[in-house]
């Protein structure tokens, strides 16, 4: 925490270097071989509700669906959907949840079935995420929508709640009848839900978002060169410029290895908050705990005669369904 508010205080680590990244630089492929490989392993049960069907979408961006029934009242459930990312700051994801609650919107109205009334979109809280603190107004908050919608001659109260988890989207949708239920009632459930999977829910990447960055010395008396990830420490001894695949250093630091070391792990943390965290290959291979079920998922470019137009999804399916 020390080095984190020093971070914080002195160096704006992250609030300069991450807008230019979010504003300037093209999102990394998301597919062929920045993720290679997922796997996600997610629980059985939150809380009072407990998955009872799994479907995995042949299109590979649609990734997967876990419907969940309450114990309680078994005729309600909610459906939640995990599918790829890729590495999202806030504002970002702002105008992705604002895109889904368009289409909602404009799904429900194209029924013509009767009024549509909108509800509250508001930011909710989840479990933090490793590094976020250095993100700064950059950081990635969970969003909820609440709306009441005519169907099949009743009215429905539907909460959409979604966040990011490890380079993949965590979306869930619960509709209930409007009948003895609020639009806080609803948008509470589908949070408190979110949140519980989110915290459990756990996601291993692998490909060239993982990235073990190289110490390379600074050209003497050279400028920082443009396309730098972040910086931090500027002007002083110990200033750090860092990419995706090294981070800079003063020679007279990178002649003191323990000072060396320590660096290196600072700007590997700071590269893995802005471009995902990702595990070797043998670290994907973990016993699946009690409660839990996982999922695979298998990213590849598209063979050379092909027009890439519809890349395959070749791992095999595991689940409840």
């Amino acid at each position: 925490m020390k080095t984190i508010a020093r971070w914080c205080c002195t160096l704006a680590v992250l609030a300069l270097a991450g807008p230019a990244v979010a504003e300037q630089a093209p999102p990394p492929p998301l597919l062929g071989d920045y993720i290679t490989d997922s796997r996600a392993l997610y629980p059985l049960r939150v809380g009072d509700w407990e998955a009872v069907g799994e479907k995995r979408y042949e299109q590979q961006e649609l990734g997967v669906s876990v419907r969940y029934q309450d114990t309680r009242k078994p005729d309600r459930w909610m459906d939640l959907y995990l599918y790829p990312a890729g590495t999202l700051f806030d504002p970002a994801f702002a105008q992705v949840f604002q895109h889904g609650v368009d289409e909602i919107t404009h799904i429900a109205r194209e029924r013509k079935a009767g009024d549509v009334r909108l509800g509250q979109t508001r930011v909710f809280a989840t479990a933090p995420t490793a590094g976020e603190g250095m993100l700064g107004d950059l950081a990635l908050k969970a969003r909820s929508f609440v709306m009441e919608m005519p169907m099949r001659d009743k009215r429905y109260r539907s909460a959409l709640a979604m966040t990011v988890r490890d380079l993949y989207f965590i979306k869930v949708r619960y509709s209930v009848e409007a009948d003895g239920v609020s639009d806080e009632d609803v948008q509470r459930q589908a949070e408190a839900f979110l949140a519980g999977f989110a915290a459990d829910v756990r996601v291993l990447n692998t490909g060239r978002c993982r990235q073990v960055l190289q110490v390379r010395p600074m050209p003497a008396g050279g400028a920082r060169p443009p396309d730098v990830l972040a910086s931090s420490n500027d002007g002083r001894e110990d200033e750090m410029w860092i990419f995706d695949d090294a981070v800079y250093l003063r020679p007279a630091v990178i002649a003191r290895s323990e000072q060396a070391d320590r660096l290196q792990s600072e700007a590997q943390s700071i590269r893995n908050v802005l471009r995902g965290r990702c595990v070797s290959a043998e670290a994907m291979e973990i016993v699946v705990p009690d409660g839990m079920r996982e999922i695979r998922f298998e990213y590849r470019l598209p063979d050379a005669d092909s027009d890439g137009s519809t890349p395959r999804l070749r791992s095999p399916r595991s689940g409840v369904g």
